[in-house]
């Protein structure tokens, strides 16, 4: 997580939380999504069904990663505005 910046929190689900944050190196905010390496098996078919999809109705999934107690997914911010 260095090398993005948490700004919020926008809500959980179940063992999710939904978070504003930022990369540090752009102004562009994006969704982070925090949940335990518990739910491993479900981010990684999450992954690898939304990775190549590209349409204007779907979130955009732009990467994920672990770090020593999480998992973390990187998607487009959807501000329902």
């Amino acid at each position: 997580m260095e090398n993005f910046i948490l700004y919020e929190e926008l809500g959980t689900d179940g063992s999710f939380v939904f978070y504003k944050g930022r990369r540090k190196s752009n102004l562009c905010y994006v969704a982070i999504i925090c949940t335990d390496k518990t739910k491993r098996p479900e981010i990684t078919n999450h992954v690898r069904l939304s990775q190549d999809l590209d349409h204007p109705n779907i979130v955009r999934f732009y990467e994920w990663f672990e770090t020593s107690k999480h998992l973390w997914v990187i998607v487009e911010l959807c501000s329902g505005q």
